[in-house]
């Protein structure tokens, strides 16, 4: 790693050859899968260029959901060692979530693109959840209000694709998870879940399989 990294860091700066971009941070997501832990002295390194990334306006704007996606990777990897790039890391997710409350329907490429961001945020959320889970959850408790907002108005979109309902339906659970009962609250003042989880009966089996553990773990935090 250490003679590989100076390599990686520079596909992650290159943003006027965003090919090389996008597949470096592909490159991010499956080190992290393959070294787990061992990938946090990098970390600092990695997160700076990642969040230098998403403000850069010239960046082409395909290279920003995988971007997203690399967060949960990362948080995944590292477990609660996440909890110095929350800052940072959190208002870039939610500033993006806000851009992508209603799509542009009469645009298919921005629906398109729309979507990929929504998923991008949604599996962001995912890792965090999940790798912030146990001790450090609580760290968690003042963006799940954010979180359950997003999640609202994208449910009500009828632009939304499969696979970001999957990714939607998804963070419900993860959620639910790493905030237990502290989320009992949160569930019963923003019931769409109730209607959202039933509306996924009616779609393919991965859907309906997420939505279904979905559920028990929202019966366990509200129960509990």
């Amino acid at each position: 790693m250490p003679e590989f990294f100076k390599y990686l860091e520079a596909g992650l700066q290159n943003y006027e050859e965003y090919q090389v971009c996008s597949i470096s941070v592909g490159v991010v997501g499956d080190i992290c899968r393959a070294l787990e832990d061992k990938i946090l002295p990098f970390c600092d390194g990695i997160m700076t260029v990642l969040l230098k990334d998403l403000s850069n306006s010239q960046l082409n704007r395909s290279v920003k959901p995988p971007i997203f996606s690399c967060f949960g990777d990362i948080a995944l990897a590292i477990g609660e060692n996440f909890e110095k790039y929350l800052p940072y890391a959190m208002p870039m997710l939610q500033g993006a979530a806000e851009l992508l409350v209603v799509l542009d329907q009469s645009d298919e490429d921005m629906v398109d693109y729309g979507n990929q961001l929504r998923r991008g945020i949604f599996e962001a959320y995912s890792g965090i959840l999940q790798g912030i889970k146990g001790a450090k959850a609580q760290l968690m408790i003042p963006y799940a209000g954010h979180l359950l907002q997003f999640t609202e108005a994208v449910y009500k979109d009828s632009s939304r694709d499969e696979s970001v309902t999957k990714a939607a339906v998804a963070v419900l659970g993860d959620l639910a998870d790493t905030l237990g009962p502290i989320s009992k609250d949160l569930f019963k003042s923003h019931l769409f879940h109730v209607e959202f989880l039933r509306e996924c009966q009616d779609m393919d089996d991965e859907v309906r399989d997420t939505a279904s553990w979905t559920q028990g773990m929202i019966n366990q935090a509200i129960v509990s």
